[in-house]
């Protein structure tokens, strides 16, 4: 920015922050610029009249109007009048980038220009922008072979905005004008064909640096480790012509070998760590480690491993010497000591097993956890294990001192929390046993709850006062709360078309309400769900501010249209193709509209669907869709068209409304067959009116439940004055689970559903409107829609099934089933009721349950089968492979991505389920932060590590490994950008630490302070880790499928 004129604008008055006394008193403010800036900046504009001219005030409104990034410069003016001075505030526009032009040389597009230099929409063009713009494309064109090209940056007004003009003067583009192997004879004729780029080729130094990194590997695989290839470059700028020399310095030829007890598979792997380390020592040090660790894995404790190097003829070994010594197995474990019954059992120390040291240290610190958590916070546990070899006895000796009670717990602050502010529940409590680690997460908690109340300065620092026996402990977490700190102003920056009042409704950050970082956070997680930006960051303008901080939200837009497409064929309809647009942020108020055709010789359909996310002026999602479907079938052909208006609220955490406004069309043309004999949904009918659903879903699990309680009730009313048939239906479905043990479950359901007509119309109600029953999810001893193949007004059906678990994915099921259906509502009776009753198996699949059902009618009638045989999957009627299992912030989870997660983490679905929706969570923060990035190297080792544990992974599972794979190498840089950095181990902590749990008895407390404080920072980063994702799924909008298949099938 241009230095403001506030030294024009306070002649002859101090500098000073607040108005001094006798300060001119502001008579009028304007504000120059176009109308629509008035109106959105008037907000900032804190300088009223009748006050004295402050110039902090002013200063600070000049940053305001900075900070939107759409101004150069702001220049304030003052003008003596009758009643003080006039102010005015002018507004000189910053270049914000409209368009990218080339001009001069024209060897690249404007495109490539505006990609090569990443200059984004809107950005504003300060000169020191535009001079690392030229430094990157000229550094591109170099790489293309120009390398005397001149690049000069220039900024130009257009229609739109500014213009950014790249003036190009690329020189002559440079060729290979030589190219050869300087080397060793042999080397010279195996590697020349590898030389690129060739003779009067381009030049491209990326592609002569690859071609020396072939050299390489090449002679790497000939056996020479050591190899190294050079390229060296002489260019004559006379002739435009580059010379290049790949100098090659092989080396010997090398192997490696491995004297003494080593396991096969670990000589091949030492064999790759040399060769891609080129034997330096770095890689040399690791295989001996790797060698070592190797060996006193398998129980030879004193292992040692040495190296050097044998001429043996024209090849060079590096020989590994394994000194393994003894070997040892565990011939018993004991723990001994008090207060550690039932703890054998959390080792990994086992009898039969080879003794490993670490593995017996780390026991003896699970043992050390366990006694702290059982409230013996001085606890200490040592591992005794004989010298020698053979089979030796594994003895961890536990002192756990005296038992430590929390005998009082305060927490004192001389500023109290609103009630909504206050602390969580904390997890020391009076009489409950004392814990260092649970203090450190009680004093996070009281302090995390002061600073999202504003309180960014505060400090809580905590009191321990134990009794002369040690049994009990005194707690006070003393707050100091500092000045609260509050939101001065919110300012919207980098929006091309959205409005900024869709920013704005989804900002938890409110101007004059506490600077909480949750909120911040909050705030960007949600603009983030709109799927509008491509980033979106949130800071502080005046961060070094107590009282008053604005906050800057910078949100950079995503395209505005995406356009997909797909072809396909099959043999009845042949070629088929199918596309996709969609258009995002109609109006710049977040509107959504997309349109789906699919076409194929035998048939068309297209898709409509217009989302309106604040409907009726709340955030409440209207959905819009219109379709038309035509279609040729051997038996028939039909057209079917409609429109449904849709929209639904969560009432509560189990209960959520639906409502629609529904018109719908069936034609059934070119057959003289009855419709229901190629399925329901063909038979000609309309339906147009309101609908309503209500769901109440408490099960654990939508696709498996084993306990909780489902309802949906559904009604519908359709007329013929809305050009449909007339008539009403309703549907209530219920069920309910509970466990009676582990391995017994028992399940209860029923359906009831009415439809009749009114008016003129035929009693019974059209055929795609009636209820039916029979098949696989009511009256198992019928067929599919057997019970009544007409169907009928009346729908009445129960059932109980009894599941027992038989061992690992199979569960046994008994079942007995009533009810009919009727044709006219009047004619439901419950003395016409059919029963059925039989047998199933369940077995957990990878794609979801699997239901076999074997039902018989226990009053069977003449021309009636006895029995039905079922298979089906229940996550559908036609054994689903997809579908939603749970929608996050927007995002649908599918089946095929939790089957995936569930195989490679060995979970339940349901536990893969969360632990997939806790991933989402986080990689979508963690995809937010720039250092989070994942370079192609770390992924694909990522990747191994999945593929590993699924090796018979199909191509499709494949590929959501790797998207798997990437967005936890994401997460884990995330981690530790994000929360390492923020643990903090105080010196006061390690020494209450120390004396807590060691007294002495561990050395100097210079001695044991590093091992205490590794520990204790682990346990901060778990737990802010922990508390992470508490936080997200707290904020996250988390919705399950409650709507199941069984009442999909039910209400139709």
């Amino acid at each position: 920015m241009s230095a403001l004129v506030l030294a024009a604008v306070l002649a002859g008055t101090a500098a000073a922050a607040p108005a001094a006394p006798g300060s001119p008193v502001v008579a009028s403010v304007r504000l120059e610029g176009d109308a629509v800036d008035q109106a959105r900046l008037a907000r900032y504009l804190e300088v009223k009249p009748g006050e004295p001219l402050d110039p902090e005030l002013i200063r600070h409104v000049v940053e305001l109007f900075y900070a939107t990034g759409e101004y150069a410069d702001v220049v304030v003016e003052t003008t003596p009048a009758a009643a003080g001075v006039d102010v005015v505030f002018r507004l000189l526009k910053a270049p914000l980038l409209a368009e990218v032009r080339v001009e001069g040389d024209r060897v690249v597009k404007a495109s490539t220009v505006r990609r090569t230099a990443r200059l984004r929409a809107r950005e504003p063009l300060w000169p020191a922008r535009l001079d690392q713009a030229a430094q990157d494309i000229a550094l591109a064109l170099a790489q293309r072979g120009y390398l005397e090209a001149r690049v000069a940056e220039s900024i130009r007004p257009g229609p739109a905005g500014t213009d950014a003009v790249s003036t190009i003067t690329a020189g002559p583009r440079v060729r290979v004008g030589s190219a050869r192997v300087e080397g060793p004879r042999e080397a010279m004729e195996v590697l020349e064909p590898d030389i690129r780029p060739h003779l009067g080729e381009p030049f491209r130094r990326e592609q002569s640096q690859a071609a020396a990194q072939r050299m390489r590997t090449d002679l790497v695989d000939r056996g020479y480790w050591r190899a190294a290839v050079t390229v060296a470059e002489a260019y004559d700028p006379s002739a435009g012509l580059m010379g290049l020399v790949f100098q090659v310095e092989p080396g010997p030829q090398m192997e490696a070998e491995v004297r003494g007890q080593a396991e096969v598979r670990l000589r091949g792997r030492i064999r790759d760590l040399l060769k891609e380390g080129g034997l330096k020592s770095d890689a040399v040090e690791e295989a001996s480690d790797l060698l070592e660790e190797d060996a006193r894995r398998q129980g030879h404790r004193l292992a040692h491993v040495s190296h050097h190097e044998e001429q043996r003829g024209p090849r060079l070994v590096l020989v590994y010497e394994v000194e393994a010594g003894p070997r040892t197995h565990v011939a018993s474990v004991s723990v001994e000591g008090a207060g550690t019954e039932g703890l054998e059992t959390s080792l990994k120390t086992r009898p039969g097993e080879p003794v490993v040291d670490a593995t017996v240290a780390e026991d003896a610190r699970t043992l050390t956890r366990a006694l702290e958590e059982r409230g013996y916070p001085a606890a200490r546990v040592d591992a005794e294990v004989p010298d020698g070899g053979g089979d030796l006895p594994v003895v961890f000796r536990a002192r756990a001192g005296p038992g430590t009670r929390v005998t009082s717990l305060r927490v004192e602050s001389p500023q109290a929390l609103p009630r909504e502010g206050a602390p969580r529940e904390l997890r020391l409590r009076e009489g409950g046993p004392y814990r260092v680690a649970d203090l450190a997460r009680d004093r996070d908690t009281v302090l995390s709850a002061y600073r999202n109340s504003g309180f960014l300065q505060a400090e809580v620092t905590p009191e321990v006062t134990f009794s002369e026996d040690r049994v009990g402990a005194a707690v006070v977490l003393r707050v100091t709360p500092g000045a609260p700190t509050t939101v001065d102003h919110v300012v919207i920056t980098g929006l091309e078309s959205t409005k900024e009042a869709v920013v704005r409704r989804e900002l938890a950050v409110k101007e004059g309400e506490p600077l909480a970082l949750d909120r911040v956070l909050e705030s960007q997680r949600r603009l983030g769900a709109l799927g509008l930006f491509d980033r979106v960051t949130i800071t502080e303008m005046d961060p070094d501010s107590p009282l008053r901080r604005s906050v800057v939200v910078r949100a950079d837009e995503a395209p505005l249209t995406s356009v997909s497409y797909g072809l396909g064929y099959s043999e009845n309809e042949k070629l088929r193709g199918s596309a996709e647009v969609t258009r995002r942020n109609l109006f710049g108020m977040d509107r959504r509209l997309s349109v789906f055709a699919r076409a194929s010789f035998l048939g068309f359909r297209m898709l409509g669907t217009f989302r309106e996310p604040y409907f009726l002026g709340r955030k409440q999602e209207l959905f819009v869709t219109a379709f038309r479907e035509e279609e040729e079938r051997v038996a028939f052909s039909f057209i079917r068209t409609g429109l449904t208006l849709q929209t639904a609220r969560t009432l509560s955490r189990s209960w959520s409304l639906i409502l629609r406004e529904t018109y719908e069309e069936t034609r059934t043309f070119k057959t003289n067959e009855d419709c229901l004999t190629f399925g329901r949904e063909f038979c000609p009918g309309t339906i147009s009116g309101p609908s309503a659903s209500v769901v109440h879903d408490t099960r654990d699990d939508p696709l498996d439940p084993r306990r909780g309680h489902f309802l949906l009730t559904d009604t519908l009313l359709s007329h013929r004055f809305l050009g449909g048939n007339t008539l009403v239906k309703g549907f209530v479905q219920a069920a309910t689970y509970e466990l009676l043990t582990a391995d017994t479950l028992l399940a209860v359901s029923a359906r009831v559903g009415l439809a009749r007509t009114f008016g003129e119309e035929q009693l019974l109600v059209p055929k795609p409107d009636r209820f039916f029953a029979g098949g696989d999810y009511s009256l198992r001893g019928f067929g599919v829609d057997e019970v009544r193949p007409d169907g009928g007004n009346a729908l009445l059906v129960g059932g109980i099934e009894l599941r027992r678990h038989l061992a690992g994915a199979f569960w046994a099921a008994a079942f007995a089933e009533t009810g009919n259906v009727y044709p006219l509502v009047s004619d439901l009776s419950l003395g016409d009721l059919r029963y059925t009753a039989g047998l199933g198996l369940r077995y957990k699949s990878a794609v979801g349950p699997l239901r076999f059902d074997w039902g018989y009618k226990l009053d069977r009638r003449p021309f009636e089968l006895a029995a039905v045989l079922l298979l089906l999957a229940t996550t559908g009627r036609a054994g689903v492979v997809e579908r939603i299992l749970a929608v996050v912030d927007g995002r649908p989870v599918l089946l095929s991505e939790v089957a995936v997660f569930e195989r490679v983490r060995g979970e339940t679905q349901r536990q893969a389920l969360e632990g997939l929706i806790d991933e989402q969570l986080m990689y979508r923060e963690a995809a937010r932060l720039p250092q989070a990035s994942v370079t192609t190297d770390e992924e694909e080792r990522a990747f191994a590590s999945l593929r590993a544990q699924l090796p018979s992974a199909t191509a499709d599972e494949e590929e959501q490994l790797r998207r798997l794979s990437h967005r936890q190498a994401a997460i884990l840089k995330y981690v530790g950008f994000r929360f390492r950095p923020q643990v903090r181990v105080s010196e006061e902590a390690v020494r209450a630490a120390y004396e807590a749990e060691a007294r002495g008895e561990e050395g100097s407390f210079e001695e044991a302070a590093p091992a205490i404080r590794a520990r204790l920072a682990e346990e901060d980063l778990s737990r802010r880790i922990e508390g992470w994702v508490k936080e997200l799924r707290k904020v996250a909008e988390i919705r399950y499928n409650t709507v199941s298949p069984e009442a999909a099938a039910g209400a139709s």
